[in-house]
């Protein structure tokens, strides 16, 4: 199937983690508009701030925005992996998964990236949520199928302060935990 959907898994129930996940995102885009500069630099993630101290960057720019286009394809791409992946994992599991993979992203691009360099975006932890989709639905097609998606979203997201490496190992990181999960409870 070309454009999976959640209801070929018989989904029935709320979509509670995905859109309290969108929720966050948005309601920080918009305090991002009002506070403006000195809050994009208090929560965005460099690497000369993150080493002075400002720890909490690195969980803290995952709800970070730089313009509408930015937080919107990343909210599609998050209610549609979102969905996804809701179904297929508990909410710990999902939780797990989007934060995981977003840290993991965020903080190895610390040492990848230069210090002066500002970065955002949720990009890295649903990138998590593509290669945690893949490692659920272990066939050629799927893993193909988010690929795709991947290289898609990449590009279509790639520009200033958007962090690459957090993509890239995003995807490591959500397949990795997703492997785990499905080692612990099989897919059904």
């Amino acid at each position: 199937m070309m454009f999976p959907s959640p209801m070929q898994y018989g989904q029935r129930y709320s979509m509670l983690v995905t859109y309290s996940l969108m929720a966050a995102n948005v309601a920080v885009y918009a305090a991002l508009l009002v506070g403006g500069l000195p809050l994009y630099t208090a929560l965005a993630q460099t690497g000369s701030s993150f080493f002075g101290g400002e720890y909490w960057q690195v969980f803290t720019a995952m709800f970070v925005h730089f313009d509408i286009f930015h937080i919107g394809f990343n909210m599609i791409a998050l209610y549609y992996f979102g969905r996804l992946n809701e179904i297929s994992y508990s909410r710990g599991e999902y939780l797990a998964i989007y934060f995981g993979a977003g840290l993991l992203g965020n903080a190895v691009s610390l040492v990848l990236i230069p210090l002066d360099v500002q970065t955002g975006g949720a990009s890295g932890a649903i990138f998590g949520l593509i290669g945690s989709y893949a490692a659920r639905n272990r066939n050629p097609a799927s893993v193909a199928l988010a690929l795709v998606y991947a290289v898609f979203i990449l590009l279509a997201s790639s520009g200033p302060g958007v962090n690459d490496y957090a993509h890239v190992f995003g995807v490591v990181g959500g397949f990795a935990l997703g492997l785990l999960f499905t080692r612990v409870r099989p897919p059904e």
